[in-house]
């Protein structure tokens, strides 16, 4: 007959239970690594100063993830977070290092993602402007155009600017201004002034008056000017044909409008037998380009069709508005006869209140040709410039 063992062995199971209870509940909770991980140490207690910093901060996180969050169709919340700037838009040092405490915070929690400080400062140079606080429609309209224009898969879902002011006694008062990106601005949000922010306001205490006037020095002055700008349009033959200039491209200069009554045309296409070239790219800086196809009832439709026919060019890769100064366009190749690639870079000037076409030819002679005129694939850099930004004749 065999022994039953499973009573005793419960009873020991639930003796073993309750002592484990007894000793838990007699043994003190010690902190865990949570504080350390964010720097603050367990055994003193948080400063006025810190307490009203992190209070601002989870403040700011609760309003981003209320608007922002929805992990079916977007469980991560991209953020532009720009440098606070006092309310002449200078970057002052307690903007600049709050910016940074709060994008290190924001990068070790799961929900947020906060895009580089390197390539934060890679768009702000191609927006050309060098602090944002608080920004109007028309301001939202020209940094949605420029970032969605030069990295069009930014993914970017909110903007973070801020301003910074002095309060009362020894103290900072800080707004946060959250806007939603991808807010569609059209002619009545243009004149009524219309984007979808919301603002987190807070005050920070400092222990001194020497900290205060550290906290609102200034590092990095903003633009009190207006910045001057052109237009630049990228034009390509990806055909493989050869371009030459013709005479009517010496009448072409940055202070007169383009002369299209008096110049048929400015490129034409070389007689070469050609190849169609293979994986074509361009890139203006780090930014690749890609060929541009408008609408059917755009009017850049009839615009590039009309460009296109005076340049001897099929494919419109860049068309925008931007600050006048220089610009470098890398573009490349690949030659199936011989397996190689081909690539040239160039320096591309752009003007005030002027159009600026940079035009490329993606030469590939035929095999024929090759042997024929010894003729090898190059890629050649024409740049155009006439006065104004509009490119068809008024």
């Amino acid at each position: 007959m065999k022994e039953n063992h499973g009573g005793g062995f419960m009873a020991v199971r639930f003796l073993l239970l309750i002592a484990f209870i007894s000793i838990s509940l007699s043994v003190p909770v010690l902190p865990g690594p949570y504080a350390a991980e964010e720097g603050i140490s367990a055994k003193r207690v948080l400063t006025e100063q810190e307490t009203a910093t992190e209070k601002f901060f989870s403040l700011l996180e609760a309003t981003l993830a209320e608007k922002f969050f929805d992990f079916r169709i977007r469980p991560k919340i991209r953020l532009a977070l720009f440098d606070f700037a006092d309310g002449e838009g200078n970057v002052v040092k307690a903007g600049e290092e709050l910016a940074n405490k709060l994008t290190k915070r924001l990068h070790l929690q799961s929900q947020f993602e906060v895009i580089s400080q390197d390539k934060l400062k890679e768009i702000l140079s191609w927006v050309g402007v060098n602090s944002l606080s608080r920004l109007d429609a028309k301001g939202l309209q020209r940094l949605q155009t420029r970032i969605n224009t030069l990295a069009p898969h930014n993914r970017i879902h909110a903007l973070v600017t801020g301003e910074i002011r002095k309060g009362t006694g020894r103290s900072i008062q800080i707004t946060a201004f959250i806007t939603n990106f991808r807010f569609h601005i059209g002619e009545v949000e243009l004149e009524k002034n219309i984007i979808d922010m919301q603002e987190v306001a807070g005050e920070i205490p400092l222990p001194t008056e020497q900290a205060l006037q550290e906290a609102t020095s200034v590092v990095l002055r903003g633009e009190s000017h207006s910045q001057n700008e052109g237009r630049l349009l990228v034009l390509a033959n990806t055909r493989g044909h050869i371009l030459f200039e013709t005479e009517y491209a010496k009448q072409l200069n940055k202070d007169q409008p383009f002369l299209w009554e008096k110049i048929p045309y400015v490129l034409v296409t070389g007689r070469e037998e050609v190849t169609v070239p293979d994986q074509i790219r361009i890139a203006l800086g780090k930014f690749p380009l890609y060929p541009i196809t408008p609408l059917p009832d755009s009017p850049k439709r009839f615009e590039y069709a009309f460009i296109h026919g005076k340049c001897a060019t099929n494919e419109t890769f860049f068309d925008a508005v931007m600050p006048a100064q220089k610009y470098y366009l890398h573009s490349s190749f690949f030659d199936l006869k011989t397996s190689q690639s081909h690539s040239e870079s160039s320096e591309i000037q752009v003007f005030p209140g002027a159009t600026t076409l940079a035009v490329l030819s993606f030469y590939v002679p035929s095999e024929k040709e090759r042997m024929r005129t010894r003729q090898r694939p190059r890629i050649t850099v024409y740049q155009l410039s006439g006065k104004d930004l509009e490119i068809l004749p008024k």
